[in-house]
């Protein structure tokens, strides 16, 4: 028999994350803050000054795709420091 162990996320016995396996296709924008390490106030001015990665906007909620992330991360890549990201 297996012993329940406290969930991570929700600190509660025997209940698991009803979305652990799913694979994700968007991101919000505190979740994008926080795999590119910049605050939320920043990813709002990109978008109002069009310089970040594409993004979804439903109602009050912006998504990016990961897609689009990605694709977005791969154009900005570089690989001297004298070499600009933003033409």
């Amino acid at each position: 028999m297996q012993t329940q162990h406290p969930s991570a996320t929700t600190g509660r016995i025997g209940r698991s994350d009803p979305t652990a396996g799913v694979k994700r296709l968007a991101l919000n924008e505190y979740e994008l803050a926080e795999r590119w390490r910049v605050s939320v106030k920043t990813l709002r001015r990109w978008r109002q000054e069009a310089l970040g990665c594409p993004f979804m906007k439903l109602g009050a909620r912006v998504s990016y795709a990961l897609a689009d992330i990605e694709a977005f991360e791969r154009r900005v890549s570089r690989c001297s420091t004298s070499v600009r990201a933003y033409q």
